[in-house]
């Protein structure tokens, strides 16, 4: 029963967390953020999130020995890198 009022109380710190952050964001004026600016936030989102799936990766490969897995999230990664590098993730409407 412990493990279930755990996953309860996690969900309800992360809803709480996502409904705040959701709140402050809607009350940022966003035409006031330059352009180069948000491309930045974007492209770090996206430098994190495929190192995010390479780790997640790595630890499938390597601690919990799923191959499959492990090798599927190596590739999302690996194509979210290099296509962010490329600048392709994203529409970038700067340019």
């Amino acid at each position: 029963m412990e493990k279930v009022l755990f996953g309860v109380l996690l969900f309800g710190l992360i809803m709480l967390f996502v409904f705040v952050l959701n709140y402050i964001t809607q009350q940022v004026d966003m035409d006031k953020i330059l352009q180069q600016k948000k491309n930045k936030y974007y492209t770090w989102f996206w430098y994190f999130y495929g190192i995010f799936f390479l780790i997640c990766g790595l630890k499938n490969i390597l601690f919990n020995e799923s191959f499959l897995e492990g090798s599927l999230w190596v590739v999302i990664s690996v194509t979210i890198l290099v296509l962010n590098y490329k600048g392709k993730v994203f529409s970038n409407s700067s340019k």
